[in-house]
């Protein structure tokens, strides 16, 4: 994974509240610093890929529980070395986490959101800091069909709606990034039948991304077709 590529994301990268402008300044600094950004041993923290996925009208979430934390939190987590970009890495823990191989992406490999937030220590993990590289996922895939496969078979997750998310005593900033992600699913007109998606936008081409396609970097068409095979 690249740090100067995430970076040139990040500096294009329009916050949409005041919360969010502080974590991407908090992450622009955090990339600038010395050590690693994406390791686990880095004291102060590492970079987080996370995914904020969506039934195309936004109607509702997908949503798995946090045994560590005791929470409902979209899926994400650390880095690896395999991955290319923070996209890839978020599009892994997204298929990991639920079992769902097949994603589309609305905004391609553009940075949906970001966050900072605190980590309490943990046997032997001290105390710190996840820097979330948040992206923007949609399916129309029941859950349950795909538990089976998820690398954690008894870890619930479920689709909530909006409302009922946040009666959840969601983390707030996960709460803001799902009326975020309904107000944007909401704006984008609905795609013709027959069309398989290949809806054009001004600027921009639709293309697929296929599972294992790798160096495109952070940036990419605003809409991707993230799914397994040729």
């Amino acid at each position: 994974m690249n740090r100067e590529d995430l970076l040139s994301a990040l500096e294009g990268h329009a916050a949409a509240s005041d919360g969010e402008a502080a974590s991407l300044v908090r992450i622009l600094r955090f990339l600038q610093e010395p050590a690693d950004p994406f390791a686990r041993a880095n004291p102060k923290g590492h970079i987080t890929a996370s995914a904020v996925i969506a039934r195309p009208d936004a109607s509702e979430f997908l949503l798995v529980h946090h045994r560590k934390l005791s929470r409902w939190l979209q899926p994400g987590g650390h880095t690896e070395p395999s991955d290319a970009s923070a996209f890839d890495a978020a599009l892994r823990e997204a298929r990991e986490e639920t079992g769902i191989s097949r994603f589309e992406a609305p905004l391609g490999r553009t940075i949906f959101d970001v966050d900072v937030h605190p980590i309490p220590p943990h046997g032997k993990d001290p105390a710190h800091s996840h820097f979330d590289i948040r992206y923007l996922l949609t399916s129309t895939e029941d859950a349950r069909e795909h538990a089976a496969s998820a690398e954690d078979p008894g870890r619930p997750m479920r689709w909530v709606s909006l409302e009922d998310a946040r009666a959840l005593d969601l983390d707030p900033s996960l709460a803001r990034a799902l009326g975020k992600a309904r107000s944007m699913l909401a704006q984008r007109p609905p795609l013709p039948a027959g069309l398989d998606h290949q809806r054009q936008t001004p600027g921009s081409r639709e293309r697929r991304l296929q599972a294992g396609d790798k160096g495109r970097g952070e940036r990419g068409a605003p809409f991707v077709r993230a799914k397994d095979g040729p």
